[in-house]
């Protein structure tokens, strides 16, 4: 069996700062929008000038946004990620490493959010929601089983934590 160098803590830990990152960043963006669609010299002068009009819709769509990372954010640090071990079938929490005999092996970890490679102790994660199609497709699968993975045949799962 393949062992991980960190507990799924710190995974837990990684995945909550990049939220915190893309909340940050989402929140820099909504704020110069703002000022974009508030400032003196953006205020239309005709009503073909939409720059004011504009970047107010963009200032409401990061907002939304912001309130979607947040509450994100919320439910992933409520979230009791789960134990595995070989035995046991994938499901929601588990980090699972993929193996390949023409490709470097693969970690990914089923979370409630995806979309995001993590880098923690020196390897990346690949965090897939459990709504994706891998996610789907590794359901009730175990340690031995193969899969095909972006269209290549022969990956198997070679460790589940």
């Amino acid at each position: 069996m393949n062992t991980v160098p960190f507990a799924k803590s710190v995974l837990k830990e990684a995945l909550l700062t990049a939220l915190d990152e893309e909340i940050n960043a989402a929140l820099n963006a909504a704020r110069q929008a703002q000022e974009t669609a508030s400032h003196e010299a953006n205020k239309p002068e005709n009503k073909y000038d939409t720059l004011a009009l504009e970047a107010a819709y963009l200032a409401h769509g990061q907002s939304e946004r912001i309130r979607e990372l947040q509450e994100t954010r919320i439910r992933i640090g409520q979230w009791p990620v789960p134990d595995f071990s070989d035995d046991d079938a994938i499901a929601a929490g588990a980090l699972l490493q993929l193996q390949h005999p023409q490709q470097e092996a693969r970690w990914l970890w089923l979370a409630p959010v995806g979309g995001r490679q993590l880098q923690v102790a020196g390897q990346s994660i690949q965090v897939i929601s459990l709504q994706a199609p891998l996610a789907q497709q590794l359901s009730q699968l175990e340690v031995g089983d193969e899969l095909t993975l972006n269209g290549q045949p022969g990956w198997e799962i070679s460790a589940l934590h």
